[in-house]
């Protein structure tokens, strides 16, 4: 019967019973790893780390396996590493980049809006290397500037005896101008659809047209709806 064990296993020395074992430098929890991933079996009671993980996809390799192929979405392995992404998702995120594993940083993308790019160290930024840190940068500056945008249509209807055009740009324009000035000044890639309710819905009662209210209200939903489908990942 054929066994791995590993270097912490081996205690520096082999006995009558190894002689059929195969020694490996990694240590057991790595060893263990990387079995998971060549049989495909969930790690999931396991509990690795992302430390481990990172670890064992660096060691990857040294077996004939690469990361890319080995981490495939819809693999127990994937899957766990998924789970990692919410609490961290800039570590997953790199760890994804680092092995070129497109899906992976995909996944991890979504959860990486509220992040400010200016805390990446230049650790994290050599190990994404220039592809993924494009990606990521242009995501978070291709939403925010979508959302200027977005805010830049200024709501308004046909002109009536009661409202006109002028009226509505001395009235409606001026509002709402002044309360997407505030939302453009903070807006990131991240901005809410609450924020962009809580600073907009108010300006509709600061009008008295009934039409302006009208058009402002009906601009505010469209412009959440548009802002929901923006890409949200790289």
């Amino acid at each position: 019967m054929l066994c791995f064990k590993s270097d912490n296993e081996f205690g520096g020395h082999l006995d009558q019973s190894d002689a059929h074992a195969i020694m490996v430098p990694e240590p057991s929890d790595i060893l263990n790893l990387i079995l998971y991933m060549f049989y495909d079996l969930d790690p999931a009671h396991y509990r690795p780390t992302l430390d481990q993980i990172t670890r064992t996809l660096a060691v990857l390799p040294s077996y004939g396996k690469s990361p890319e192929s080995s981490i495939i979405r819809g693999t127990p392995m994937y899957d766990t590493i998924c789970g990692l992404a919410f609490g961290s998702p800039l570590e997953v995120y790199t760890l994804a980049a680092e092995h070129g594993i497109q899906e992976l940083a995909v996944d991890s993308s979504r959860y990486l809006l509220d992040t400010p790019l200016y805390t990446l160290t230049d650790e994290q930024c050599r190990r994404m290397g220039p592809i993924y840190l494009r990606k990521l940068m242009f995501l978070h500056l291709g939403r925010t500037e979508r959302l200027k945008m977005l805010l830049k249509e200024i709501p308004g209807h046909k002109a009536t005896m009661q409202c006109g055009s002028m009226d509505q740009r001395h009235h409606v324009e001026v509002v709402w101008k002044e309360a997407t000035t505030t939302l453009c000044w903070d807006a990131n890639a991240s901005t809410s659809v609450s924020m962009l309710h809580s600073v907009l819905s108010p300006s509709v009662d600061r009008v008295a047209c009934e039409d302006c209210k009208v058009s402002m209200r009906e601009r505010i939903r469209r412009l959440v709806v548009d802002w929901a489908l923006i890409k949200s990942t790289i």
